[in-house]
């Protein structure tokens, strides 16, 4: 019986432990940590964008909440609702956050160590890939464990902790701390009202809503605690009850909700003006992948490996299109020269930059526009981490038991459409893939191009003085017109040549598929030197035969390696940003550059080539291969213009002295000089930093205006009022209030006397006889006079000017600025209703 009775003495002592809830306390703090977790998932759509992610981000908060009530009602401790946690998410994380992995075997062990290794990998996946990253893998696992974490821990702050329930508010805002940081670099959509444009709607909205909601709960919490506090004073006491409390908590949200739309509107009015033209730094344009993309030696000093005999017939891979009609298949674009190779990074910025960042794929890339292509191709002998593709990749799709490591290693970079393969071993013979893309339709000639405004971009250090002098003596037109026409004439005026020397009597294949070839050796490379010296060997003939005759000016050998990359250098000279692509022809006009027969490209089919971009950002392709029909002709005869010689005969001449110089001739004459517009670019820096400085000055300054602004509108709120009792007892929480923010600490349940006897220690002080006046107010059957109010009042000020006596400006300006007095009443509320609430 002992033992039945104690068992049930346990129970009805858990029973009786178990919290008394308030319903209306209970929602309320469930619905504001669900809004802020709804505007944390918000802002981390731009990193997924798919539908999917909203079906991640509705489980993810409903099992929060779910967990974070149940462990309300039964109890858990810490350590059992953080494993609850982790069970959930270890469940729901495989279907949820890789969807596209459990519908294949091969990938749902996969699947399963994304989902596990997310809280410690995740987030480098998430950094990686490109935006907007899908479904793509288990990429969406770090999100759905940040929802459960978050929820459940910002849930159990508001509804259990009775000391700390304020830190619940910033604990959820995590959500959309990770959604900035872990978001786009890129701001989304822009409002504009007449004249005035917000950039970033999207942001601001999410920012906004952030700030709402987090004020909106601390003002619910704040007046629904007053009125518990209220409703159990009243309970407890037979004190008279008053209407003070909720006139100055009325003047509180006012004051508060008026604060904060001049904030909004001062930021929302100074801010887009004062960053105009800033970036945006996220964390992703702070990591930098792994890549091997600078180790790599530049593929088009590579090139004349394969026109070796033993690799000119050799099977690369073979491209197999459908959907528009594609002429070329890349391997590599090379924007970036440094005067010894042309490169796809540049040496001078991180891969963090927009036109050297290689990123991974998630599922799809947009952006792009033109006709839709689809290709598989096919890897022969080809090796190496410059992955051939089909026009702009819009996605791809590896094939093979190697298919989940190909895709991890794959990078691609969207702004010069070239894409590696990092991956062990990556790509080789028998490895076959998909790719989707876009081939832009735009039929554009290049003598029509119109160059973007600016100079050159390349370093000038780089550009050879022989290439300066060639482009000058062509007297070629500008813009689009001259780039063609001088592209035309080095292609003219330069021999095709894949080697240096011929190493037996047998003539290379390369030499027997050009038909009648009279060979002439050229150095590889295509350093400064190397490029100077072709345009010195050019300059030279034309200077010494003259005219324009292309067939009597040939006098420089090379392949694609050497006049790609002069033609590069050209169209910068021209104003035009140029890249060397490397890769091979699918068809082509001209008769005379080879092609990959059926779509089998091989050896002998690579090729160089440039791209140039104009004035509306479009790139267009400008093939650059020298012509192999006309030789190099040492033996020509200088020609010259006819000279006729002509008699000068001397003319008597007088010989005529200069006058004498003039001391005050001597004076510099004013020249007249063109009127130019001022520049005014000063100005609008001047303007801006000005601004900035401005608004540093503003940010600083309103938290002290804010305080001085409420302890005023408070103290005002507290002597107008119309009951003589509120006011009389408003005077009395004014002098507790101002001796707490000069440091002193009232004991705790201490009545009015014992706390003026505490507070007021100061000679002369008349503290006592404040805390009598108003417990004499409160408990006097008749209610004090207007002028007992009034005469009240000047004793409160007067005790308020004896706390100053003695201080420096500095400690003086310290208590106003205090903030302990909102606090103690804050913290007083949260103690009283703690010990009630769950």
């Amino acid at each position: 019986m002992n033992g039945v009775e104690s068992r049930a003495a346990a129970r009805a002592r858990r029973r009786s432990g178990r919290p008394s809830f308030d319903v209306a306390e209970t929602v309320g703090n469930v619905a504001f940590m669900d809004a802020l977790l709804v505007v944390g998932a918000a802002s981390s759509w731009t990193i997924s964008q798919s539908p999917w992610f909203l079906l991640v981000a509705a489980v993810g908060i409903a099992a929060a909440t779910a967990i974070a009530l149940i462990a309300l009602v039964r109890r858990w401790r810490g350590w059992l609702t953080a494993a609850v946690t982790g069970g959930v998410y270890l469940v729901v994380g495989v279907p949820l956050t890789a969807p596209t992995m459990i519908t294949d075997p091969a990938t749902v062990l996969g699947a399963i160590a994304g989902v596990v290794t997310a809280p410690v990998t995740g987030w480098k996946n998430l950094l990686t890939l490109e935006l907007p990253v899908g479904t793509y893998q288990a990429v969406l696992a770090p999100i759905l464990l940040l929802i459960l974490v978050l929820g459940v821990l910002a849930h159990s702050l508001a509804l259990r902790a009775r000391r700390i329930w304020p830190l619940a508010a910033p604990v959820a805002l995590l959500l959309t701390v990770f959604g900035i940081a872990f978001g786009s670099s890129a701001v989304s959509g822009s409002v504009r009202v007449g004249g005035w444009e917000l950039a970033g709607a999207g942001e601001a909205a999410v920012g906004l809503a952030a700030l709402l909601v987090t004020l909106a709960w601390y003002v619910w919490r704040a007046v629904h605690a007053r009125r518990a506090a209220l409703r159990a004073a009243r309970r407890m006491s037979a004190t008279r009850a008053t209407s003070r409390a909720n006139r100055t908590l009325g003047t509180r949200i006012a004051l508060s909700a008026g604060m904060l739309v001049v904030a909004l509107l001062a930021g929302l009015v100074i801010a887009p003006w004062a960053v105009a033209g800033s970036t945006r730094d996220v964390l992703r344009t702070a990591i930098d992948p792994e890549l091997q993309v600078r180790q790599t030696l530049s593929p088009l000093a590579d090139y004349r490996t394969s026109f070796a005999d033993e690799r000119y017939d050799e099977v690369l891979f073979t491209v197999t299109t459908e959907g528009a009609p594609a002429d070329r298949v890349r391997l590599a674009a090379l924007p970036f020269y440094d005067g010894r190779v042309v490169r796809a990074t540049d040496p001078t910025a991180g891969t963090g930059a927009g036109a050297t960042a290689f990123t991974r794929v998630p599922a799809t890339l947009g952006g792009t526009s033109g006709q839709d292509v689809a290709a598989r191709i096919e890897i022969g002998g080809y090796r190496g981490i410059w992955v051939p593709t089909v026009g702009d990749l819009v996605s791809i799709d590896f094939d093979g038991a190697s298919r989940a490591a190909l895709s991890d290693g794959f990078f691609y970079n969207a702004d010069a459409a070239t894409g590696v393969e990092l991956s062990r071993p990556g790509l080789e013979a028998g490895v076959a893939y998909r790719q989707a893309g876009r081939i832009d339709d735009t039929d554009r000639v290049p003598g029509t191009l119109t160059p973007p405004a600016g100079g050159p971009a390349v370093d000038p250090a780089h550009v050879p003085e022989s290439l300066l002098a060639w482009i000058e003596a062509q007297d070629a037109p500008t813009g689009g017109a001259g780039l063609s026409e001088l592209i035309d004439r080095l292609r003219a005026r330069g021999l095709l040549s894949h080697a240096l020397t011929l190493e037996d009597t047998q003539l290379p294949a390369w030499t027997q598929d050009l038909g009648e070839y009279s060979f002439e050796p050229s150095r590889a490379g295509h350093s400064t030197d190397r490029i100077g010296a072709l345009f010195a060997a050019l300059l030279e003939r034309q200077n010494d035969v003259g005219g324009s005759d292309d067939a009597l000016l040939v006098a420089a050998a090379g392949d694609d390696e050497q006049f790609a990359v002069a033609a590069a250098l050209i169209a910068d000279q021209l104003g035009f940003p140029a890249r060397v692509v490397l890769g091979a022809r699918l068809t082509s006009a001209d008769e005379d550059l080879p092609t990959c027969d059926d779509g089998v490209c091989r050896g002998g089919d690579l090729a160089a080539w440039i791209e140039v971009q104009d004035a509306g950002g479009s790139w267009t392709a400008i093939d650059t291969t020298p012509q192999h029909s006309v030789a190099l002709s040492p033996d020509v005869q200088q020609r010259r213009d006819p000279q006729n010689p002509t008699e000068v005969e001397p003319e008597q001449a007088e010989i005529v002295l200069p006058p004498e110089a003039d001391p005050a001739d001597s004076a510099p004459q004013d020249e007249e000089t063109p009127d130019t517009p001022a520049d005014l670019a000063w100005l609008w820096t001047a303007l801006r930093v000005a601004g900035i400085l401005l608004l540093i000055v503003v940010v600083l300054l309103v938290p002290a205006a804010t305080v001085l602004t409420a302890k005023v509108l408070r103290r005002r709120a507290r002597r107008g009022s119309r009951d003589p009792v509120d006011r009389v007892v408003g005077g009395w929480d004014e002098y507790v209030d101002a001796a707490v923010d000069h440091g002193r600490l009232p004991p705790a349940a201490a009545t009015r006397a014992e706390t003026a006897q505490a507070l007021g220690g100061a000679a002369g002080s008349e503290a006592g006889r404040v805390a009598a006046l108003a417990d004499r107010a409160v408990f006097a059957p008749a209610p004090p006079t207007d002028a007992e109010g009034e005469r009240f009042w000047e004793l409160v000020d007067a005790e308020r000017a004896r706390l100053d006596e003695g201080l420096g400006w500095a400690a003086r300006w310290k208590a106003r600025l205090s903030l302990r007095s909102f606090l103690r009443r804050i913290g007083e509320i949260a103690g009283r209703t703690g010990k009630g609430s769950p």
